[in-house]
């Protein structure tokens, strides 16, 4: 097992053999849990920027574990963090997990793992696997959307990992999309771990890709989204978002910055025509936000003693 460990030079020594031995040891891994934070003292280091794409780089992970579909298999997925606030205290939010429902159907098991990551003096990060309690005795710790392939479920992390959480009004609404006009051929990027393939330090791989299908609102009632990318099994779950600055629509330019959550990726796309039905369409389809959002309002009220803690960004105009 690798165990996490507490020095640099230790996680220096494990880190070349971290992914191989996490693909191929999971259903033995056992880790120890998280830490555990009182409600108003937050020892857990944000995101060094609170530019929008290191926020989601800190707050997206690989989350891997035994196939419950295949013998000797392994599943991966990607999952994100969206930070629910304390109710008496705005600024420190409860972790809250987010990914397609599928990814943690096909993981077998109580436990899965997320690859974490901690700073290292020099500037850089040291990818470190995490236990996670993803059922208890079998029964799921994570709330299932009813109609879509959305899950979340609150999360203990250990206070070395960097994290900014989004708060859930990171995540568009119809009324987002109609005030500035978004529509098919805008950019919004990806963050995932395609084939389980990250970059060095653990963190996902971004990219970017267009919107290609219309209407887009109302989101509930079309349901999906269609973006034009090429998506690969371990992808599933990861944050679709955009930013865009100084953007033209209605007839003007509109000074500023329009950023949010789109939605998360679940799946890539095949003709339903049998002769037809192995070729590459190469794109994806995407949960719009508001079945994100609904499932998070799911949620129980948070078990503090089992629930981490982050910061919340600050308000605009507001210092560190």
């Amino acid at each position: 097992m690798l165990p996490i460990v507490k020095d640099a030079a230790a996680f220096n020594r494990n880190a070349r053999r971290l992914l191989l031995r996490l693909l191929i040891a999971l259903a033995g891994l056992t880790l120890p849990a998280g830490s555990t934070f009182a409600d108003t003292t937050i020892t857990r280091p944000r995101a060094p920027s609170e530019e929008l794409n290191t926020v989601l780089m800190h707050a997206t992970f690989l989350i891997a574990g035994p196939s419950s579909k295949v013998p000797n298999a392994t599943t991966t997925g990607t999952v994100f963090i969206i930070g629910v606030p304390h109710k008496d205290e705005p600024k420190i939010a409860n972790i809250v997990l987010v990914t397609a429902a599928h990814v943690l159907d096909d993981i077998a098991g109580d436990k899965a793992t997320l690859l974490l990551r901690r700073k290292n003096d020099g500037g850089t990060y040291t990818a470190v696997p995490f236990a996670l309690a993803i059922r208890d005795n079998g029964r799921p710790l994570y709330v299932r959307h009813p109609t879509a392939d959305v899950v979340a479920m609150y999360a203990n992390l250990p206070d070395e990992v960097p994290i900014t959480g989004l708060p859930p009004e990171a995540l568009v609404t119809d009324k987002t999309l109609e005030d500035i006009d978004v529509h098919p051929g805008d950019e919004a990027f990806v963050l995932g771990f395609p084939l389980a393939v990250s970059s060095p330090g653990g963190f996902p791989l971004l990219r970017v890709g267009h919107i290609m299908s219309y209407p887009l609102t109302p989101m509930k009632t079309i349901g999906r989204i269609d973006f034009d990318l090429f998506i690969y099994p371990g992808n599933s779950g990861g944050p679709v978002y955009f930013s865009y600055s100084n953007r033209v629509f209605k007839g003007s330019v509109h000074l500023g910055l329009n950023q949010g959550i789109l939605g998360l990726v679940i799946q890539e796309t095949h003709s339903a025509i049998p002769q037809f039905a192995d070729k590459p369409l190469n794109y994806g389809i995407v949960v719009p936000a508001p079945f994100i959002r609904e499932t998070i309002d799911m949620l129980p009220p948070a078990p503090d003693e089992a629930t981490g803690s982050i910061n919340q960004p600050p308000a605009t105009g507001e210092k560190k």
